[in-house]
């Protein structure tokens, strides 16, 4: 049986507010920038893969996304050791050298994370979307993507069965101010499901989305 699971955390608990609206198709070309950005703290760490992702990239103020295939008895620790000064690109690259199963994409100033094969599901395509709500609803908006007929489609073609999760805050504001919903405004058009995922969190800011397949096939359960 396999599963998937769909859920994000929050980087940091103060979301950008300047821009209220925002028309948003192709990731910007600004990968180059990732070069210039660095890591505040020293990594030495053995741990689940999604750990040490999250490691590298809090502080850095940039959105990401991590896509998991596990078995039943889930996923073997990873490893990483860089130091204080690190840019994020060569943070990325001492973990795949470390760990060679996985490879890192910059997309647009969004970092994703996933094993070197790949994940189909995430390369199904979104032909387009309109999505006109506000920042509050992003996780729905995440989760109702999988739900798309087309999405569906492939699902039942990979023989997946969605168990759709949410995630939330990994940190919060000591002094936390109401804030009004930002209303966004999103054009999605001719991308994947992963490009779709790294346009909200790109939108939202500070946030990494998660996706999780379960593969318990050969323990029949």
């Amino acid at each position: 049986m396999k599963n998937i699971v769909l859920f994000f955390v929050w980087i940091l608990a103060i979301l950008a507010a300047t821009v209220a609206v925002r028309y948003l198709q192709a990731a910007p070309n600004d990968d180059q920038q990732l070069a210039n950005i660095r890591i505040d703290h020293d990594i030495d760490i053995e741990n689940q893969p999604f750990t040490i992702f999250y490691d590298v990239m809090r502080g850095t103020g940039i959105p990401a996304g991590i896509a998991q295939v596990t078995a039943c008895s889930g996923l073997p620790n990873a490893r990483l050791k860089v130091q204080q000064g690190a840019t994020i690109p060569e943070a990325m690259d001492a973990f795949v050298a470390t760990n060679p199963t996985y490879r890192w994409i910059p997309a647009g100033r969004v970092v994703n994370l996933e094993l070197r094969g790949g994940v189909a599901l995430l390369n199904t395509k979104i032909r387009g979307i309109q999505i006109d709500s506000t920042d509050r609803d992003i996780p729905a908006i995440l989760q109702d993507l999988l739900r798309l007929p087309v999405a569906r489609r492939r699902t039942a073609e990979l023989g997946l069965t969605p168990a759709l999760g949410q995630g939330g805050p990994s940190a919060v504001d000591e002094h936390p101010v109401p804030k009004r919903p930002l209303p966004i405004h999103i054009w999605i058009s001719n991308v994947s499901l992963r490009d779709a995922f790294n346009t909200l969190v790109r939108t939202w800011g500070h946030t990494i989305w998660i996706y999780r397949e379960t593969d318990c096939a050969r323990s029949k359960t």
